[in-house]
C-alpha cells in the first residue's frame, strides 16, 4: 500500500491594518442602575383603566355659537369670490401709519359722558342763579357715527375720514370710500371697530372724522393726509378692479396636486 504524505499548509502571518484617522470612538454603554424597590407598572389605557394622557382636544370642543359663526364666515370669505367694493375693506392702513393716526385722534377725543353731565349741570345751575354765560365755540373734536360723518363729507368739512374694516353689516359703510373719493376727502380703512370705539367712549364705532385741528397739529396732519391719499384715494381705480376670495381648501389643494403628479408621471412614461 502507498501512504500519502500529509501536505503542509503554509501559515501566512496576519497583516495589521492601520486604524482610520477619523474613526468615531466607540460609545461605551453605561448600564442604568435599576432600583429593585421601584416596581415597574405597565399602564393600561382601556376603558375604565388608567387616566388617558393629555391631548389637544380643541377639535372636540363644543364652541359657542358666535365663535362657530365667525369661523364659518372667515372660511366662506376665503372660498367664495368677493366683489371689489367689499374686498377693499381687507386692505387696511399699515401698522406704523395707523399708530400715528391713532396718536393724533387721541388728542381730539370727545367730551367724557361724566364730564358732559357735570358741565351741563353747572351751566343749568348758573342759568337758574341768573348768571348766563355767553355761547362758546364748539371745541375741535372727533365727529362720530355714519350719519354725521356722511354729512361732514358732503359739506366738505371733513379733513380726514377713518373707517373701520370689520363693520357688520358692511352695507353701513360700503359706499363711504366712493363718496370720499368723489368729494375729494382723504379717507383710510383701519383695523378694529373697537379701537375707534375706545376713542369716543363706546364699545364699537363704524367711522370717525376730523374736521378741525389745532395749529400745532396741522403739519403732522398734512403728512398723514399725503400718505393716506397715496395709499387709498389715488389707488381707488386699482382697488376697485381687484376681486377677493377664491382660495381653495387644503383637501382641494391636495387633490389638485395629486392630479398634477399623475399627469407628470404619464408624460415621463410616454417619453420613455
Amino acid at each position: 500500500m502507498v501512504t500519502k504524505k500529509p501536505v503542509k499548509k503554509k501559515v501566512v502571518p496576519k497583516q495589521k491594518v492601520a486604524p482610520a484617522p477619523l474613526a468615531k470612538p466607540k460609545k461605551v454603554e453605561v448600564k442604568k442602575v435599576v432600583n429593585p424597590l421601584f416596581e415597574k407598572r405597565v399602564k393600561n389605557y382601556g376603558i375604565g383603566q388608567n387616566v388617558q394622557p393629555k391631548r389637544d382636544l380643541s377639535r372636540f370642543v363644543r364652541w359657542p355659537k358666535y365663535i362657530r359663526i365667525q369661523r364659518h364666515k372667515a372660511i366662506l370669505q376665503k372660498r367664495l369670490k368677493i366683489p371689489p367694493p367689499i374686498n377693499q375693506f381687507t386692505q387696511t392702513l399699515d401698522k406704523p401709519t395707523a399708530q400715528q393716526v391713532m396718536k393724533l385722534l387721541e388728542k381730539y377725543r370727545p367730551e367724557n359722558p361724566i364730564a358732559r353731565i357735570q358741565r351741563l349741570k353747572a351751566k343749568a345751575e348758573a342759568k337758574a342763579a341768573g348768571k348766563e354765560e355767553p355761547p362758546t365755540k364748539r371745541p375741535n373734536q372727533l365727529r362720530q357715527g355714519v350719519n354725521t360723518v356722511v354729512k361732514m363729507v358732503e359739506q366738505k368739512k371733513a379733513q380726514l375720514v377713518i373707517i373701520s374694516h370689520d363693520v357688520d353689516p358692511i352695507e353701513l359703510v360700503i359706499y363711504l370710500p366712493a363718496l370720499c373719493r368723489k368729494m375729494g376727502v382723504p379717507y383710510c380703512i383701519i383695523k378694529g371697530k373697537s379701537r375707534l370705539g375706545t376713542l369716543v367712549y363706546r364699545k364699537t364705532c363704524t367711522c370717525v372724522a376730523l374736521t378741525q385741528v389745532e395749529n400745532s397739529d396741522k403739519p403732522n396732519l398734512a403728512k398723514l393726509v399725503e400718505t393716506i391719499k397715496t395709499n387709498f384715494n389715488d389707488r381707488f381705480d386699482d382697488i376697485r378692479r381687484h376681486w377677493g376670495g377664491g382660495l381653495l381648501g387644503p383637501k382641494s389643494m391636495a387633490r389638485l396636486a395629486k392630479i398634477e403628479k399623475a399627469k407628470k408621471r404619464e408624460m415621463l412614461q410616454q417619453k420613455s
